[in-house]
């Protein structure tokens, strides 16, 4: 059995997932640099690329 949603609330749905995905790359990324060490290898691997 399908369960079907109206277009407004499939909307609102896929927007709230999209904000959460990109609130959890962005929480990633600020976790990222919390590690020093991981940032130090980040600019190293760019500068000798």
């Amino acid at each position: 059995m399908m369960i079907s949603l109206s277009i407004p609330l499939q909307k609102k749905l896929a927007r709230l997932l999209w904000w959460l995905l990109m609130a959890s790359v962005l929480a990633l990324v600020f976790l990222a640099y919390l590690r020093p060490s991981f940032i130090l290898d980040l600019a190293n691997r760019f500068v000798l690329c």
